[in-house]
């Protein structure tokens, strides 16, 4: 009897609710050589652009499934995209133009959705969120990650630093851990291996995901550990978010 499991190519998850390392082995292990065997890249010089893509993959198609990159790469392949196919040849460039032209045939109407949710239920919403992060971080004395949506609440109630020099020295700190936290994994495969040189590779972009994330961790780290050491400040903070 058959598995009625759908296969990672077949899933229409986007790729962004996929958690990042989960998102890289899917990219690696199942699309990776879909890709290579649809393009018929059968070179070395066309393996090294391909892998050189994979990040813009990620940013291009993030709000996409699986399926549906499986699909825009079909239309190209039988060229029903106004781009004509090249066999064993794929950069970065052909793929923005795949993308591009793929979302233009396929754009949908702008659906206008009011919102029902009254400012007053957001803003319980809010204070709700920050007191669970805040309650968090007294606790364990480091910043939930599942909760950084903090750092945009905060940073839009003039909490936080807003200083370019200081928001560049931060951005600075997070590539230089994230540099560390990679090279002290030991990858038990190639694939593993692969991965963290991609990680690596893609801190050199100056606005990388990644690394904005991490930024956003220690800004909100700092800010907490200075207000929890402040009686004053922090009923303050209490008593606003109450």
């Amino acid at each position: 009897m058959g598995s009625n499991k759908l296969t990672t190519l077949e899933k229409n998850i986007p790729l962004r609710a996929y958690p990042e390392e989960l998102l890289n082995k899917a990219i690696i292990v199942d699309f990776l050589p879909y890709l290579t065997k649809l393009l018929s890249l059968t070179d070395e010089v066309s393996a090294d652009r391909l892998e050189m893509a994979l990040p813009a993959i990620k940013e291009q198609c993030i709000g996409m499934g699986f399926s549906e990159i499986v699909k825009m790469f079909e239309y190209y392949v039988d060229g029903n995209l106004s781009i004509k196919p090249i066999p064993n040849y794929f950069d970065r460039i052909l793929l923005g133009k795949i993308v591009s032209e793929y979302k233009f045939l396929n754009r949908k109407p702008k659906v206008v959705i009011e919102n029902t949710v009254s400012d007053q239920e957001k803003k319980r919403i809010d204070n709700e969120i920050v007191n669970k992060c805040l309650d968090y971080f007294i606790e364990n004395r480091f910043v939930d990650v599942e909760r950084l949506y903090v750092y945009d609440i905060l940073y839009a109630d003039n909490w936080l630093p807003t200083n370019n020099e200081y928001k560049k020295r931060i951005y600075k700190d997070a590539v230089d851990l994230l540099k560390i936290e990679y090279s002290r994994i030991k990858p038990i495969n190639i694939d593993e291996k692969r991965e963290i040189k991609n990680n690596l590779k893609s801190l050199l972009n100056p606005r990388e995901s990644k690394a904005i994330v991490k930024s956003k961790e220690l800004v909100l780290s700092e800010f907490l550990r200075k207000l929890t050491r402040d009686e004053k400040k922090l009923n303050e903070f209490k008593l606003k978010y109450k």
